[in-house]
């Protein structure tokens, strides 16, 4: 019962902090604003935001064949097909529990290709290291632009002074951990021996042949993560002429907003709004923007991985969900 309690409360509480930053975000707007949201709905140029739909499906199609880069040093050759349904899957699971997409995405490959769970995850982990690398790039690139004083206005939260309670629970749990590693020589042996199955799938990042492809790849994803928030605009009255500037901060304080609430829930349109207030553009036109580019893009990320749930035909049992939980 115990356990069951723990894995609701992982769901409740993100998807709860999430809820709540929306409607604090929206009861926070005036009511011309309000009104201007369904309008903006309206009134949208739908064949630059179906332009923007497909170029965030093309970088969910690239994302899952360069991991086939990271698998070919393992021997492994999965299926296309099998590897963008994993993709997917990762993606719609992430909007319940923080990150839980990062293991679910091995998880099922694993499983419908019968591959060992430590290797596929350690190539996950491998390539969010890249990811991680070309955040920081693009973030970089943005604050040589605009100013580091810049991002951090919209990011910054006025809760975050007090006692780092979170830092103590985890040093906490690990500690606990290492205990538990030098006291019982079971519990060693695992954790070593899945460790080192992991590290063969990091490691991969390193002995690829195909690297050319893998860069290119990785290249074309960030490409259209920032080029489907471009045409976004397009497809709003009033945002047609968004400049690099406007454009680049919006995607970073989205993307840190990602990070930072399940899917961006609550969050997103919050730091896009005030990055596109600082540079003059209407507050209803900014919440109307941000809104609805939330809502399209999540309603996809949600109807492709479900249909990929589908598609993939994985049935876990209780021990092998209790496992990736």
């Amino acid at each position: 019962m115990k356990k069951y309690i723990i894995k609701i409360l992982k769901i409740v509480i993100p998807l709860g902090i999430g809820i709540y930053l929306t409607w604090f975000f929206y009861s926070g707007l005036t009511q011309g604003q309000k009104d201007a949201i369904p309008v903006a709905f309206a009134s949208a140029n739908y064949f630059w935001i179906m332009l923007a739909l497909i170029t965030a499906w093309l970088g969910h199609v690239s994302r899952a064949y360069r991991w086939k880069f990271l698998m070919e040093p393992l021997g492994y050759k999965p299926k296309l097909s099998n590897m963008y349904h994993a993709t997917m899957i990762g993606y719609v699971l992430n909007f319940t529990i923080p990150r839980s997409g990062e293991i679910a995405r091995p998880g099922f490959l694993a499983k419908k290709e019968n591959l060992p769970f430590d290797k596929v995850f350690g190539t996950v982990v491998a390539e969010r290291i890249i990811d991680v690398i070309m955040l920081l790039l693009i973030m970089g690139g943005t604050s040589l632009l605009v100013g580091q004083d810049v991002i951090d206005e919209f990011t910054k939260s006025d809760e975050s002074s007090g006692p780092p309670y979170l830092l103590y629970g985890i040093l906490g749990i690990g500690l606990i951990g290492v205990l538990a590693f030098v006291i019982s020589s079971k519990i060693r042996g695992f954790f070593i021996v899945k460790m080192k199955g992991m590290w063969e799938g990091v490691r991969t990042i390193f002995i690829m042949k195909k690297r050319v492809p893998f860069i290119l790849h990785t290249l074309f994803i960030w490409f259209t993560y920032i080029a489907l928030m471009w045409l976004m605009a397009q497809g709003v009255a009033g945002m047609e002429n968004i400049g690099i500037k406007e454009l680049l901060v919006a995607f970073v304080v989205g993307a840190i907003a990602i990070g930072i609430t399940p899917g961006g829930i609550g969050l997103y349109p919050i730091f896009i709004t005030a990055a596109l207030v600082y540079y003059n553009i209407d507050e209803s036109l900014a919440s109307s923007f941000s809104i609805m580019a939330w809502v399209i893009l999540t309603l996809l990320l949600v109807i492709l991985g479900i249909y990929s749930l589908y598609a993939i035909k994985i049935k876990f049992s209780n021990s092998e969900v209790e496992e990736q939980l």
